[in-house]
């Protein structure tokens, strides 16, 4: 180190940088294949995916709850509204579209008063009935 190194350190303060580089340096240095690291490495990935579906025929609004709580623990609802009043039946899918898109789950209509509603992780094919039924004029 010059004698204007050790002058400008004093007033300036030693480059923390060139401390490292000679640190560095200074040590080993064991160079590692990342690549054959990476294919060494075993992952193991356990799926066990059950899907429970649960059959609800609520009679009158105040059986909801226990529909939206399977809903919460991701279970798939046929709901069967055939023996509720239009009124209900109509607050019933007002508060299970709320916990739905709360789940991000979906609603699917499969028959009159009758409908599907599935979470995230569960798929569904086949004819849209939704869009056939007000076609035909169906309503609550």
């Amino acid at each position: 180190m010059s004698v204007l190194d050790s002058i400008k350190n004093f007033f300036i303060g030693s480059d923390e940088e060139d401390d490292y580089r000679s640190i560095i340096d200074e040590e080993e240095t064991e160079t590692v294949d990342v690549a054959q690291e990476r294919r060494n490495r075993e992952v193991k990935i356990n799926t066990t995916a059950t899907v429970q579906i649960v059959l609800s025929r609520p009679t009158d609004f105040s059986e909801v709850k226990n529909i939206g709580d399977d809903l919460n623990h991701q279970k798939t609802v046929l709901l069967n509204l055939e023996q509720v009043k239009a009124d209900d039946a109509k607050r019933i899918m007002d508060f299970l579209s709320g916990v739905a898109y709360a789940n991000d789950a979906t609603i699917k209509m499969t028959a009159q008063k009758t409908f599907v509603i599935m979470p995230k992780n569960v798929g569904f094919s086949g004819v849209d009935l939704m869009s056939e039924l007000e076609s035909s004029g169906f309503s609550f």
